[in-house]
């Protein structure tokens, strides 16, 4: 592939994964499965590449009882496997951002829309950020945003932080976090890919994907401006909730909206603006189909399609606090509520602030490729350098 791996120890989760994803999908391109490709063997045996906590071994005997289809799943999590067998996957969860990458090297089978029956409706143009060349390449399974929290109580009642504000005096300006006040006590995670793109947002730019070199080098300049603010960079979701529940810091760039309930059972209250003026980068993680499942199509689809019904998302949402594919609407449906998606539940995960429509996701800015990536991972690395992680 296209990518340059990251020198440093702590590389970018997703990006991390990308690359993992690329050399598999790359071996099963190439036919190293015998010329079976994929994962080999019957359709009636799947192998997915996917990610922690979003296929839950239970659920999957349950499809497996319907259907007669066992799936194998290896969480993106386990290199290790992911290096052991690396031909062996039907289908993968990728990222928004990644798909011109690995549509290009022709690793992936584009998406028959007629066969995805129970087609995700989460109130947003899903399939254009799984899509390359006018093509669809993947269904969406889950989605959120990485937006600025802080804890409740924590933002000092100033004249000098008022200019960050909104009416309701919410933080509601990126550039808070680089404000002396809070020097030392901004919480932001490692990883490249997806906090790079806050800073030209931070900067007023409005594509935080296609920057000119002027911009690149002011993206530069205003990351590494940051490095007083943080005390040290986090290494997961439940490295960045601990550091702001013992108070290590107290504002900062969420990595994912499912650290709010983390918080609020250690008994701190994290607030989160989805809304932030100059906007919020966002993602979405989508099933994709390899060259090898395609020879598997119609277990692979039954699949999806499975996944993809009110019961399993519910209890995916659930379960992690994620948004997963449904409506609003679905999500609050009978069906849901005895799959155990209660209200509570439900408002924990990002899937009431839909009911704002257009209003709340035009200011979403869902991962894109970037042409500049191994550029973006040298100033990281740069910026990383001497800071305690």
């Amino acid at each position: 592939m296209l990518h340059k791996s990251v020198t440093s120890a702590s590389t970018s989760v997703r990006a991390f994964v990308a690359l993992f994803i690329a050399a598999a999908l790359c071996v099963v391109a190439a036919g190293c499965s015998g010329g079976s490709g994929g994962g080999g063997g019957d359709d009636k045996t799947l192998n997915i590449l996917t990610w922690e906590t979003y296929d839950d071994p239970a659920w999957l005997d349950q499809f497996t009882e319907n259907t007669g289809i066992k799936v194998n799943a290896v969480n993106v999590g386990s290199p290790a496997k992911v290096k052991a067998n690396p031909d062996q996957f039907d289908v993968a969860l990728v990222t928004s951002g990644w798909f011109d990458n690995y549509a290009s090297a022709g690793l992936l089978e584009p998406i028959d829309s007629s066969k995805v029956t129970n087609a995700p409706n989460p109130g947003f143009d899903w399939k254009s950020v799984a899509s390359s060349g006018g093509k669809q390449y993947g269904v969406l399974y889950n989605w959120g945003d990485q937006p600025l929290a802080w804890l409740d109580g924590s933002i000092p009642n100033s004249p000098e932080l008022a200019k960050y504000l909104d009416a309701q005096g919410r933080p509601n300006d990126w550039n808070i976090l680089w404000d002396p006040a809070f020097t030392g006590k901004v919480s932001v995670f490692d990883d490249p890919t997806s906090v790079m793109p806050m800073i030209p947002l931070a900067l007023g730019f409005t594509d935080p994907y296609h920057l000119s070199p002027d911009q690149f080098q002011q993206m530069q300049d205003k990351l590494n401006a940051l490095r007083p603010q943080i005390k040290r960079l986090t290494s997961g979701f439940n490295d960045q909730a601990t550091q702001f529940t013992n108070g290590e810091a107290t504002i900062g760039y969420l990595n994912i909206i499912s650290e709010v309930p983390m918080l609020e059972k250690s008994g701190k209250k994290l607030d989160v603006n989805h809304q932030v003026k100059q906007g919020v980068p966002a993602w979405s993680d989508n099933y994709s189909i390899t060259k090898g499942g395609a020879k598997k199509a119609d277990s692979v689809y039954k699949f999806i399609n499975y996944t993809m019904e009110v019961p399993w998302q519910a209890r995916f949402i659930a379960a992690t606090g994620n948004s997963g594919s449904l409506s609003l609407q679905q999500a609050q449906s009978p069906d849901a509520v005895k799959s155990g998606l209660t209200p509570d539940l439900l408002n924990a995960s990002l899937i009431p602030a839909t009911a704002g429509g257009e209003e709340f996701f035009k200011g979403l800015k869902f991962f894109e490729s970037v042409g500049d990536l191994s550029k973006r991972i040298d100033v990281w690395n740069q910026f990383r350098l001497g800071m305690a992680t």
